[in-house]
């Protein structure tokens, strides 16, 4: 598996209502940009990715290779704020932070870490996008 591939798949995915995604932005007065949707993607197929990984190689093994890919946070299963931040090209992670700050005002359940080892997992989405 091309990690590299995968990502490119990841990070243009198009299968949401982008309109209910707008609606719900406008309702919240949250104004998106690329990003947003950039770093909704990556969250996402980084999880079905890993999901894909464990099962072909186990759960070690899954997470050794997203570490090696810079993907994951080292020990852990959170994807990493360095790297989330070089897909939507801005030099501080604080850009990350302030997005997924937003997604979460949408619904989404996402837990950060915190620090220079920080980063971020999807856990659940809003009711509405999984309609």
């Amino acid at each position: 598996m091309n990690i590299k591939e995968e990502l490119e798949k990841i990070i243009y995915r198009k299968d949401y209502d982008l309109w209910k995604f707008l609606e719900k932005a406008y309702e919240k007065n949250i104004k998106l940009d690329f990003g947003h949707f950039i770093l909704l993607n990556i969250l996402i197929g980084i999880n079905e990715l890993y999901s894909k990984l464990i099962e072909k190689y186990g759960k070690d093994k899954a997470k050794e290779i997203l570490e090696n890919s810079d993907i994951f946070v080292k020990n852990t299963d959170f994807i990493s704020g360095e790297f989330l931040k070089s897909y939507i090209n801005r030099k501080s992670r604080v850009a990350v932070h302030n997005r997924i700050s937003d997604l979460k005002k949408l619904g989404f359940v996402i837990e950060s870490k915190t620090g220079p080892y920080g980063g971020y997992k999807l856990i659940d989405t809003p009711e509405w996008f999984k309609n």
